[in-house]
């Protein structure tokens, strides 16, 4: 009995390619920039290449503004959450060397 997977849909290999066309591009473009940069240290090179790629600020702020909002929001809301727990418990306030928590996987002697 063979294993029949769904074909795929050509409009989504298309937006696939599209999306990975301007990936290579972006990546692309960062690179030149900081070679030319890396090579030529100059003001007079910051503000030509300032003034060539001013209009990649924008795309750049709104793709790293996804992230670091997300970030900011999961803070705020692991605080509402741990206020909340220690409101129904009724514990009493966490002492300020506590909040800060090492990761998994990280134990201190």
């Amino acid at each position: 009995m063979a294993l029949h997977l769904p074909a795929n849909d050509p409009e989504e290999e298309s937006q696939a390619a599209v999306w990975g066309f301007l990936w290579v591009l972006v990546g692309f473009k960062l690179a030149t920039v900081g070679l030319i940069f890396y090579h030529m240290q100059t003001v007079e090179t910051g503000i030509f290449l300032g003034a060539t790629t001013w209009y990649w600020l924008p795309p750049l702020a709104v793709l790293l503004a996804g992230p670091i909002l997300f970030r900011y929001r999961l803070r705020r809301v692991r605080a509402k959450r741990e206020q909340l727990r220690r409101a129904e418990w009724m514990l009493p306030e966490a002492p300020a060397t506590n909040r800060h928590r090492p990761r998994h996987g990280v134990h201190r002697p």
